[in-house]
Order: C-alpha cells, then structure tokens, then sequence
C-alpha cells in the first residue's frame, strides 16, 4: 500500500513514496513545477516523467499507489481557478483516478513540520509565510503576499533591511557600524554610490540576490553589530506576527499551541530563534524544531488522508529515524 508525496518549490520538486508502515520506498528530486512560472507544458511534462519513474523503479503498478497528495506553489492562492481546474485535470490524467489531494506546498511544510498534528508553521527562506490547522481541521494562512509588498521576517526582507543601514550609514545619518564596512567589503565597492546601479541591474541583482544580502547580515550580527542584531529582533516581531494572526483565526484548544519553523533565515539561530521564543512564550505559544521535511510529510498526509488515521506516532517514529536529522534549509 503505498503513498506518495509531492513538495513542489519554487527551485526545485521533491517526490518521496511510503508504505503504510513509514518505509521509504523511491525518493526523487526534480525540477520546479512552478505553474505561473513554467506553464502547462513543463509542468505536465514533469510530474508525468517523475511519477512513471518512481513506479519503474519500484515495480510498482500506477493503479496501486493508495493515495497521493501535492503541494503546489502558489496553488489556492495566486493561480487563478482556470488554473487550478487544469492542475487537476493534469494529475487526474496522470494518475488515472481520484485517490488524490491537491495543496499549496505551505501545507506540506506544515504537515512535515508538524507530523500533521495541530499547529502553526512558520516558513522564513527568500520569502516568508505561515499555515495553521486545527484540531477541527480548520486551516489558514498569513504572510506570502511577495517581495514587493510583504514577507516580513523574509531572508529578502533583512537584504533589504541591510541596504537600507547601510546607506543611512553612509549619508552619516546613522553611526557607521560593521555593516557598512563589511557591505563595502563583501560587495566589492569602490565608493558608496555605486550600490544604486549595482541593485537596480535587474539581469545581475534580483530577488535572490537581495536574499543573500541576509549572509552580510548575519556575519555582522553574529560579531555583535547593535544595528544587525536589532534588525533580527525586528524580524521576529514580525513573524511572531504571523503566528498570531493564524491563531486567531483558527480554534485551538490546546493551552500551548505547538509553532514550528523552517526556511534558510532561521539557520542564524538564536539571532532569530531566542527573541521570537521570548515573544511567542509571553502569548502561549511553544516554538519547536520541524520534526519531518515538507516531502515527507506530504506522504504521512497522503496515508492520514486515505485512511483518516488519528495516531500515527510509531509511522512518524520510523520516518524520522529513516530520515536522519532534518535541516531548515530553504
């Protein structure tokens, strides 16, 4: 009886099949399926080619894969209906029936990082959002609004944050700090100006790029930079934020609401971790490490939602152990 879960990002796809015990059958990683991105053709092409993989290399017939459920980018939110409607046909048409569930891929962050139990999962990497569900299997999300008009707390964010001491430090309206030092050093500039043509080239200094910014950041912060380490408590004002918008629109009955994390900006540890603690403590809230990856978890929600299983404690056991130490890269 297997299960297969589908983590689709924005760089790349992640694809693991289960039994029902919590072996691992295939893995695979993959291209993005990114819809807005790559459009139809690509995207069909991909999940086709990778889905008839997994059951040739596992000799396992198409029809037999119990249930499947794919986290999607953008998926219940930015893609139209026109283009959720096509999604479904597509996998429909692969698949061969309907022992499926199609989800934003936040939901399959959350579902790995929660083992599918009640709770908020808070997702900081080049961009930042939250999901929730509850015990009711109500569900929500906030943040994710994009670059350009949000994701607070984001990796994109402190870029952003950065640049923006950095050029108060240059003018003198702040104090000089490691910042400017370290942004002229890392960014090899011979005088200060010449920050503007190098993030408005559009072809050498994206969104990505700005994300990376957060590296400066965090080499400052962690050699005691005032400004750098006050920018990171700024950051996790406002992801605490988030965690207590999802709260309130959710019914939680639990007196600590379990919340966990995952993305590249919470690799610089207590920087972010210790006064996002301290914040979420004071409101009731217990901030814990994921306890599997998004793919993975895709598959636990899969087998959960074929067989509506309350207790899946030994399954989740033996994913982990089989899944070594999991990491918040992303």
């Amino acid at each position: 009886m297997p299960y297969l879960g589908i983590d689709g990002g924005g760089t790349k796809t992640e694809f693991i099949m289960i039994d029902k015990k919590g072996n691992k059958l295939y893995y695979l990683k993959e291209k993005s399926i990114d819809y807005k991105r790559i459009g139809r053709k690509k995207f069909t092409y991909i999940i086709k080619k990778s889905i008839n993989r997994i059951v040739k290399e596992t000799k396992i017939k198409l029809d037999d894969i119990e249930y499947t459920f794919l986290g999607i980018p953008c998926y219940g939110d930015e893609l139209t209906k026109q283009e959720e409607k096509d999604i479904d046909m597509i996998v429909k048409k692969i698949l061969g029936n309907n022992n499926y569930k199609l989800g934003n891929d936040v939901e399959a962050g959350w579902a790995g990082s929660l083992a599918c139990k009640p709770g908020i999962n808070l997702v900081a990497g080049t961009g930042a959002i939250g999901f929730g569900k509850d015990a009711k299997g109500n569900k929500t999300r906030a943040s994710g609004w994009g670059h350009k008009i949000g994701d607070e707390g984001s990796a994109y964010w402190l870029g952003s944050r950065l640049l923006n001491a950095f050029t108060k430090q240059a003018d003198e309206r702040k104090k000089k700090t490691l910042i400017y030092s370290l942004v002229r050093q890392r960014l090899s500039l011979k005088n200060d100006f010449e920050i503007i043509n190098l993030i408005t080239d559009k072809n050498n200094f994206g969104r990505k790029e700005v994300a990376n910014l957060a590296l400066i950041l965090y080499e400052a912060a962690s050699n005691g930079d005032e400004e750098a380490v006050k920018i990171y408590r700024k950051a996790a004002n406002e992801l605490s934020r988030v965690v207590i918008a999802i709260n309130n629109k959710l019914d939680f009955v639990e007196k600590e609401v379990t919340v966990t994390y995952s993305g590249g900006v919470f690799n610089a540890g207590d920087l972010i971790l210790k006064p996002l603690k301290n914040i979420l403590s004071e409101q009731n809230f217990v901030l814990e490490k994921p306890i599997l990856k998004p793919v993975t978890g895709a598959a636990l929600y899969a087998l959960i939602l074929d067989n509506n299983k309350k207790s899946t404690d030994k399954i989740v056991n033996k994913l982990k152990r089989k899944e070594g130490v999991v990491t918040i890269d992303g």
